[in-house]
């Protein structure tokens, strides 16, 4: 036996000589004939920023000022021409905070302009976080405009305001001239002043002439950038963003109503290092284009238009029947000049939506950019989170109250995916004898609709989430739909005439519009994303903290709660 092994142990050895050689050669063709070295300042370059902060510099007018600095920079850039403010915030303090603390407004606290409640101890500028890691590291600030030195330079080292574009120009070329700072940062005014004068496009030709006197600027500070003695063993990372857009009435035919057609909060956005690959960070696919003819829901109770449904009792339910509603829901700006609202009902069936929640039923309701299904039992008032929808375009709208291992569940969909569920169990039946109505309800302490609803479906079943999925965004249904048989009602609300939204449904429950009303042609989105859907697709002024320090190789902590995220330029 022990002869038969020795006999083996060449053959072994043999046979793992050749793997170790078959494996050699993979990674000789895996791996680039080149010489590395070990040093950091060489073979990663000696991280250095410099942040250049263009006010009022709307994305488009940007790209299309065709400026031959900036366009030169995009070949070696992660660039994008739609890149976003604050939607809700545009002022210039908002977007300097976010740029400068990584996080939102809900986060830093300074609202516009107001720093009077700013919240700089929980989040602090990334000046004092290069600080707390790089204590020896220089930072230095280039101001046009007063309010960014004054409220913008804790853990700078020089802060200055020439109080112009040309003098904060010849600042920052100085200082790449003479100094030894790792972060230079420069705040520039000229084109937003232009754009506040004259329009924020770039037909206009004092704002398109500030632009290209900003890409001058940017020229003659990339020459002193690279003139440094000691360029070749830097790594200078260059940000070139504008803070904000400006007010401007694009064509109807480009507004397709998302944030990316709000002009004060379109922005343009460069990370440049000649090493890097370009990337071209577009705006993302928005949605498929819905058709039809439809009636504005809006008003108060007394003289607003709405539209309540007969024989409502078919759509009582009791404390453990499954069922599903769906509807798709497109925003108008309401009272305030914005898509946020302040509690309206959209659809519901109880005697009264008020303060306080007084009375049984349930309602979906919106709160800010949020859904919310409201449900008063006699044993419980309380809710379940919705999600967010998009501002004047459809989203489609679902709540489902499944039988689920012996417990019922209520879960709220938007646009096919799931938001929230609960345990509702123990709450009871939410039945009423009050008719379904479509807007605004009875009661007070809450604000008013504006909006219209279409596709409304009730069904006397489960759906399953897949389902949901699968025909959330379709704007019809028929027989195909796996569930067809247990649709209860059926409203397309898209009649085009006639005083009711008929029910195609097995119910035949034809909701009545009540109210000084009108049929309007629409052609808007289907399932567009909401503004806070968007940071994952395009570059957002909060981002710009996460990518420097990231550059600056400093670690983010967790308990930082960065809203921003890095871009890569692959």
């Amino acid at each position: 036996m022990k002869q038969n092994q020795f006999k083996l142990y060449p053959a072994l050895l043999i046979a793992l000589f050749m793997v170790m050689t078959g494996c050699n050669k993979d990674f000789e063709r895996e791996i680039p004939n080149k010489t590395y070295t070990d040093s950091v300042s060489i073979a990663f370059g000696n991280p250095k920023v410099l942040l250049l902060i263009a006010d009022g510099a709307r994305g488009i007018s940007v790209r299309d000022a065709r400026t031959p600095v900036i366009s030169s920079l995009l070949r070696n850039s992660i660039y994008s021409w739609n890149s976003l403010a604050d939607d809700e915030n545009p002022e210039s303090g908002t977007n300097w905070t976010d740029l400068l603390t990584g996080v939102k407004a809900s986060k830093h606290g300074v609202i516009g302009d107001d720093f009077s409640k700013s919240q700089f101890q929980d989040y602090p500028l990334i000046f004092s976080r290069i600080k707390a890691a790089k204590p020896n590291a220089k930072i230095v600030s280039f101001a046009a405009t007063p309010m960014f030195s004054e409220k913008l330079n804790a853990g700078v080292d020089v802060s200055k305001t020439p109080g112009n574009d040309e003098g904060v120009k010849a600042g920052i070329v100085n200082s790449l001239k003479t100094d030894t700072a790792s972060f230079i940062v420069g705040q520039f005014k000229e084109i937003g002043e232009a754009g506040a004068e004259h329009g924020y496009d770039v037909s206009k030709p004092q704002y398109k002439a500030a632009i290209q006197r900003f890409d001058t600027e940017v020229g003659e500070m990339l020459e002193a950038l690279k003139s440094r003695p000691n360029y070749a063993n830097e790594s200078w990372l260059v940000v070139v963003v504008s803070n904000n857009g400006g007010t401007y009435q694009i064509p109807v035919e480009q507004d397709d109503k998302t944030v990316f057609s709000n002009p004060k909060v379109n922005t343009f956005t460069i990370i440049y290092n000649p090493k890097y690959s370009v990337r071209i960070l577009n705006k993302p696919f928005l949605g498929n284009k819905y058709n039809g003819v439809g009636v504005r829901l809006h008003g108060n109770v007394n003289d607003g238009v709405r539209a309540t449904a007969l024989n409502s009792e078919l759509f009582n339910f009791g404390d453990k029947t499954p069922f599903s509603v769906e509807l798709k829901l497109k925003k108008n700006p309401g009272p305030s000049g914005n898509y946020r609202y302040s509690w309206p009902s959209v659809i519901g069936k109880r005697p009264q939506w008020a303060g306080g929640w007084p009375t049984k039923g349930w309602v979906i309701y919106l709160e800010n950019n949020n859904w919310h299904l409201n449900i008063r039992t006699d044993k419980v008032a309380d809710q379940v989170l919705g999600g967010s929808i998009s501002d004047g375009n459809w989203n489609t709208l679902a709540f489902v109250r499944s039988n689920e291992g012996g417990r019922i569940i209520i879960t709220t969909y938007t646009d096919g995916k799931e938001n929230n569920k609960r345990d509702v169990t123990d709450w009871g039946d939410f039945d009423s004898n009050e008719p379904l109505t479509l807007g605004v309800l009875a009661g007070d302490g809450h604000g008013i609709m504006d909006g219209t609803v279409s596709d409304v479906r009730i069904w006397k079943v489960a759906l399953p989430a897949s389902v949901i999925s699968q025909f959330s965004c379709d704007t019809e249904i028929d027989e195909n739909h796996p569930f067809f048989d247990y649709l209860l009602g059926y409203w397309p609300c898209t009649d085009g005439s006639g005083n009711v939204f008929k029910d195609k449904g097995a119910a035949g429950s034809d909701f009545k519009i009540q109210g000084n009303y009108e049929w309007a042609k629409f052609s808007d989105l289907m399932c567009a994303p909401s503004a806070s859907d968007f940071g994952a697709t395009v570059p957002r002024n909060m981002d710009m903290t996460t990518q420097l320090l990231s550059w600056l190789r400093i670690p983010v902590q967790e308990s930082w709660k960065l809203d921003g995220r890095v871009w890569l330029d692959q």
